[in-house]
């Protein structure tokens, strides 16, 4: 059982060290991740299988449900009837726990499948035969107990608990840096794979600067096309931005698309990339060609797992057409996937110490590491 002290990242980063490797390989410690950090954040909605429409497409309609699940969660999406807001809850009924919604249905009440117990849009208990004489009746756990519901550019994002952090705290910098952003119209591709390595191992891979010399390294990788010396990274509260600049500027952003602070009139620079990391799982990649979406989203029970989720949405069709060659999407996808499942054999292999990391590159990384240390096991 790790304790605080074992899991400990220094907040001085010349003197912190990295998880432990048990961190990434112990059950117990998943289990505490999923009871803490997973729990009170905002998490990306899976898209249905059964559905090849975007998640906000079936849900559009007033009085529309669809079941969803998170993080192994049985849960559902309701569109008011009355008042169009979107609303989400656990898909158990509250008197014998039966699933209310098994696909996607309409209508101003949801009617249990077991015993007939109804509820409104809302989700307060509307009748249920043989319950006309019984006192202290609907107590408030017969109600359905709303959790917390966000959308954001086509996403769809559900908090466990329903007072949490506001969700425009958490994406105010991301919000930000997109202002002059064009719309997202389209989704072009919707990928959900099972990956080797723990969660926090694709997280951690995100938040490296250090191993695109290597694993992208030139002629034809990524550090090929990306000017590395001008890697930023910049450290919000709940966030991380990492961008750089492009080696070709016929590979950059439009200027006008961002921010002033990215712009460098002088050496006619564009950047190549805006990459958005946020806690604890979420990267939004923005592009000239639109948005990457990757999702390392944690399997219960299955720590040396990650359920891989990949959307691609397309605000240029050619430019997005282009992405392999130009942006490398797949390629770089491929290296790290191979990659993971590298340091995966090595975390199990019992000569796994713990890390120090590089005071100049590895901050992000470090900035990470103190989170999930704080989330799981916070200081006594």
């Amino acid at each position: 059982m790790l304790t605080p002290e074992d899991c400990n990242v220094a907040d001085d980063i010349r003197h912190a060290e990295t998880l432990p490797a048990a961190a990434f390989t112990d059950r117990d410690f998943l289990a505490r991740e999923l009871e803490t950090i997973f729990r009170t954040s905002w998490l990306v909605v899976p898209e249905r299988g059964d559905d090849p429409r975007p998640l906000d497409e079936q849900v559009a309609a007033r009085g529309s449900r669809v079941p969803i699940t998170v993080l192994d969660r049985p849960l559902f999406i309701q569109r008011g009837w009355d008042d169009d807001t979107l609303r989400a809850f656990p898909n158990t009924c509250t008197h014998a726990w039966y699933p209310l919604v098994l696909g996607a249905t309409r209508g101003p009440t949801l009617v249990c499948g077991q015993h007939g117990r109804r509820f409104d849009c809302t989700g307060r208990f509307v009748s249920q035969q043989g319950f006309t004489n019984v006192p202290n009746f609907p107590r408030a756990c017969d109600h359905l107990q709303p959790l917390g519901i966000a959308t954001w550019r086509r996403l769809t994002f559900i908090n466990f608990v329903a007072d949490a952090q506001p969700f425009a705290d958490c994406f105010a910098e991301v919000d930000a840096s997109l202002a002059n952003m064009p719309a997202i119209p389209e989704r072009m591709t919707a990928e959900i794979r099972d990956v080797h390595g723990n969660w926090k191992q694709h997280a951690w891979n995100f938040l490296d600067q250090f191993h695109i010399g290597f694993v992208h390294r030139a002629p034809g990788g990524l550090a090929d096309a990306i000017d590395l010396a001008t890697y930023k990274t910049e450290i919000y509260e709940r966030s991380v931005l990492q961008w750089v600049y492009a080696r070709d500027a016929a590979d950059g952003f439009d200027p006008t698309w961002l921010p002033e602070r990215f712009r460098d009139a002088q050496k006619n620079r564009r950047v190549f990339a805006l990459w958005w990391f946020i806690f604890p799982n979420l990267t939004l990649n923005f592009y000239p060609w639109g948005l990457s979406v990757n999702v390392y989203q944690p399997v219960p029970e299955r720590p040396d797992t990650t359920r891989f989720i990949w959307y691609q949405f397309a605000i240029d069709r050619q430019k997005h057409a282009e992405r392999d060659r130009r942006w490398l999407s797949s390629q770089v996808d491929a290296e790290d996937v191979d990659a993971l499942a590298q340091v995966s054999r090595g975390l199990r292999s019992g000569f796994a110490p713990r890390g120090r990391f590089a005071p100049e590159h590895e901050h992000a990384a470090h900035w990470f590491h103190r989170a999930v240390a704080r989330g799981v096991l916070p200081p006594t």
